[in-house]
């Protein structure tokens, strides 16, 4: 028997493998789909991952920044009330931050600091040390404030360690006050919030997230994490971490998260249904082909619901959009409650603040239309507004009304847009909504506060053209003309729309503006033109009085007294000038006679001694000149006096009627843009009454001093002879004559104990009360450092009684008291003294008043002028 050879076992595994390769290969290819499989299913679980966590990242930005909007809008409304009002007392202040930290719970304080300094803080408990704390002291709150300062703009900062324990957000906003137009706005202070960082973390739902670990930092520019603020600071080093960038008032945040197991890291999935799927069918394959196809088939069932499961996400993150646009649209519109409603146009959801305002239950509207309610008021037009909805267009401010229950009216005034899927199908509408009553009151209020401003508009007008014995001219700071009154149009000749918004210099002469224009920068040592040559004196000053040649429309050249001043407004800042003039031609001309005739006088006395009479008679007519000059001369003193006293109301009125233009400005457009409060109309209201007091007791003075200078200047340069009253005569004189007596240390008194009637000649007694008090002002007080005047009258008999004029100055010897009323006799020749006053006086009692004037005089103990007056004067020939 032959000898079998022995199998060789390498042989063995050969046949094996040759015999059953479709076995192996059905192995090896189940190896590798199973090995690619587990890899995708890996990377597509991991993908997955990573889009749920930026979803859930993407939402909790959203809910980030809508707390840090509700935290912080605080600082903005304080910022408004701040500018609004020019300030805020402590009292308002509390009340706002009150208010504040109820509707926002995590905010912790919140301090008002004019000047970088901490005035006001709520609530005060546990913050006492903030009081009084100056920003500048703490370097790193400082740099907080000037950064905000710099900027203009609201700072957030965090975390800082709070005093009361645990850590805090600190916003800083800068609040700047409305200038002038043209002018830059003037910084305030600032406005800090402090928020508790805990309960502002839970507020926006990023405390103990279930599935998540969540870190807050600040956003460095390249988008990378700055500064830890909130959270784990070991996801900063993770390098596959999902991130969302968070733009909050004040700063820019980077929120960080990841899955609180952390990522799946593993590079194959074999547990997979997939996976394990692949591998059954591999198995099988191997010992049964036959089942391939059944195989195929499953796997296919496996990926159809694998392809379902990703639509349905889809689906989902469709849907998180649409939420989101929903959200971006209601805050987008500044409101003061949000709705919604279906395809039906029936309510689905109104806020919660809706039902303070409109005080209706949400109840009784859900599921209603909003024309459906019982409460509305006829008049609307909702026809219009159904054919507008029904288009699916969107609408803004439609404003209708309805009655609450208790039967008050209630304005609403409400915007919306429509809304519509992601196959464009109209789902509804979407809105805001809030309370106009208050702005439909203030609109009423506004219109009757404008007719006031008219009305005292009008009447500080009729005061102006009242005074047409002088011209009365306004200009602005640039020098442009606003006011010209009726006295100036009657002076100049021009009216008043030719000449507004023009320079005062067209009335002047160039020459003679030129020749001040030197003399001023000569005095100055700097060049000086243009509209300062009028005003310089005035603004460093606050009043100049000079001559000036005027040039009237015609052409022809007048002399006057111009008195300037400088005007300023009620917080201090200069608003221009105020220019009265008085027309001294008349004098002027008078004054050049004068010395023409002096000088006529004389070369006749020189050359024509022979001619003594006529000479003689010249005199008398240079005295009558005189006299006439003098006259002339205190009427153009008293005129003075009136501009003076005029400058002062009619300034005031002027700076409380612009004043009161702008914040009615202010108040027009607040009204206009809707954002009115009642706060504001009732501090306007306020503010308009008080102008209108202003303006009321200014205009009254005014008219009283052009009232009194009426009925004097018509007096004294007329011989009208009618009944009077002495009081009113005494005051007249002493009104007008105040402006000159109130510069000095010296006090003018009456004591009058005469109340009876009069008949005769009130102007000339004018005079002569005027010259004795003017006398006595110039002479009887010198070198004293005090002194007073008195008039005081009595009755003597049925016909006559006594008009005394005393004062406690330094006397007169005997021989000036004798020589007293002789015709240029004065103790101050070459010095302002005539010698005419007197002997003025004495004429007019002698003659006119048909009286008796004596002097008792002592050197060091006064001057008393006794006049003995018929209380029915004397009928002169043409009176």
């Amino acid at each position: 028997m032959a000898e079998v050879p022995p199998r060789h076992p390498l042989r063995g595994w050969i046949a094996l493998g040759t015999g059953y390769w479709p076995v192996l290969l059905s192995l090896l290819l189940s190896l590798l789909v199973c090995t690619t499989l587990a890899r995708l299913d890996a990377r597509q679980q991991a993908e997955v991952e990573r889009q749920r966590v930026s979803e859930q990242l993407e939402l909790l930005r959203g809910r980030l920044e809508l707390a840090a909007r509700n935290t912080f809008a605080h600082t903005l409304s304080l910022e408004s009330v701040i500018q609004l009002d020019g300030g805020i007392t402590e009292a308002r202040f509390a009340l706002l931050a009150d208010k504040a930290i109820r509707l926002s719970p995590q905010v912790r304080s919140l301090t008002a600091a004019p000047d970088d300094v901490a005035r006001m803080v709520y609530p005060r408990a546990g913050n006492e040390r903030v009081i009084g704390l100056d920003y500048r002291s703490l370097p790193g709150q400082w740099r907080q404030v000037q950064q905000a300062r710099e900027s203009r703009s609201p700072v957030l900062a965090g975390p800082v360690q709070l005093v009361q324990g645990g850590q805090g957000l600190v916003m800083r906003t800068p609040v700047f006050l409305n200038s002038p137009e043209g002018a830059e706005p003037r910084y305030w202070g600032t406005v800090s919030v402090v928020a508790d960082l805990d309960r502002f973390m839970a507020d926006a739902g990023m405390a103990g997230h279930p599935e998540l670990s969540l870190a807050l930092t600040e956003a460095q520019s390249n988008k990378e994490p700055g500064r830890l603020i909130w959270g784990q600071a070991a996801l900063l080093r993770e390098a596959q971490r999902a991130q969302q960038l968070v733009l909050v008032p004040g700063a820019r945040w980077l929120l960080v998260g990841q899955p609180v197991d952390g990522w799946t890291s593993e590079p194959f999935r074999w547990q997979s249904p997939e996976v394990l799927s692949a591998a059954g069918a591999g198995t099988v394959l191997s010992l049964l082909l036959a089942l391939l196809v059944w195989q195929s088939r499953v796997l296919q069932q496996r990926n159809e619901a694998l392809a379902r499961e990703i639509a349905d996400g889809h689906q989902a993150r469709q849907a998180l959009e649409e939420s989101q646009a929903r959200f971006r649209s209601m805050a987008a519109l500044a409101s003061d409650w949000v709705w919604e409603q279906d395809e039906h146009l029936c309510f689905t959801y109104v806020s919660r603040i809706a039902e303070e305002a409109t005080e209706v239950q949400t109840s009784q509207v859900l599921g209603h239309r909003r024309w459906d309610s019982p409460a509305l008021l006829p008049g609307i037009d909702w026809e219009e507004h159904k054919a507008l909805l029904a288009r699916h267009e969107p609408f803004r401010d439609f404003e209708y009304a309805q009655r609450t229950p208790d039967g008050q009216i209630r304005h609403v005034s409400i915007s919306g847009v429509p809304f519509f899927d992601a196959q464009g199908v109209f789902r509804g509408y979407r809105g805001t909504g809030r309370n106009i009553t208050a702005a439909k009151e203030a609109e009423a209020a506004l219109r009757g506060s404008q007719q006031a401003l008219a009305a005292a508009r009008d009447r500080l007008q009729a005061v102006l053209d009242a005074a047409v014995e002088v011209a009365i001219i306004a200009t602005d700071m640039d020098g442009r003309i606003v006011l010209f009154n009726r006295g100036a149009e009657r002076m100049l000749g021009y009216a008043e729309a030719e000449l507004l918004g023009r320079t005062p210099a067209m009335l002047h002469e160039a020459e003679e503006v030129r020749q001040r224009a030197a003399e001023l920068s000569r005095l100055r040592g700097t060049a000086v033109e243009g509209f300062d040559t009028f005003v310089l004196l005035a603004r460093e000053l606050g009043s100049e009085t000079r001559e000036w040649t005027y040039v009237r429309k015609d052409g022809r050249a007048l002399w006057v007294s111009l008195s300037v001043s400088h005007v300023r407004g009620r917080d201090g800042q200069a608003i221009g000038y105020l220019g009265v003039a008085r027309d001294i031609s008349a004098q002027r001309a008078a004054e050049n006679q004068l010395r023409q005739l002096n000088a006529e006088l004389e070369s006749r006395v020189q050359q024509r001694t022979l001619e003594l009479r006529e000479a003689l008679q010249d005199l008398k007519d240079a005295q009558d000149g005189l006299l006439r000059s003098e006259k002339l001369a205190g009427l153009g003193a008293m005129v003075a006096g009136v501009a003076h006293e005029l400058n002062t109301p009619l300034g005031n009125c002027l700076t409380t009627a612009s004043t009161l233009q702008e914040r009615t400005q202010e108040v027009r457009t607040e009204f206009g843009s809707g954002q009115m409060r009642r706060s504001s109309l009732e501090a306007y209201l306020q503010e308009a009454g008080t102008a209108c007091d202003i303006l009321l007791r200014g205009l009254g003075t005014a008219g009283e001093l052009v009232s009194h200078f009426k009925q004097l200047s018509v007096d004294q340069t007329s011989m009208q002879r009618r009944p009077y009253q002495l009081e009113a005569v005494v005051a007249d004189v002493m009104s007008l004559l105040r402006a000159r007596w109130k510069t000095t240390p010296y006090a003018l008194e009456s004591q009058l104990a005469l109340d009876e009637p009069l008949e005769g000649y009130p102007g000339p007694l004018g005079q002569v009360l005027g010259n004795l008090l003017l006398n006595a002002l110039v002479h009887a007080f010198e070198g004293r450092v005090e002194g007073r005047v008195r008039v005081s009258a009595r009755s003597l008999s049925a016909q006559e009684y006594l008009l005394v004029v005393e004062d406690d100055g330094i006397g007169m010897s005997e021989d000036v008291r004798r020589r007293a009323f002789d015709p240029f006799f004065t103790t101050k020749m070459g010095r302002g003294g005539t010698g005419l006053g007197l002997n003025i006086v004495y004429n007019l009692v002698s003659t006119v008043l048909g009286g008796h004037i004596s002097l008792h005089s002592e050197p060091g103990r006064g001057s008393r002028f006794e006049i003995r007056l018929p209380k029915v004067g004397p009928v002169l020939p043409g009176a």
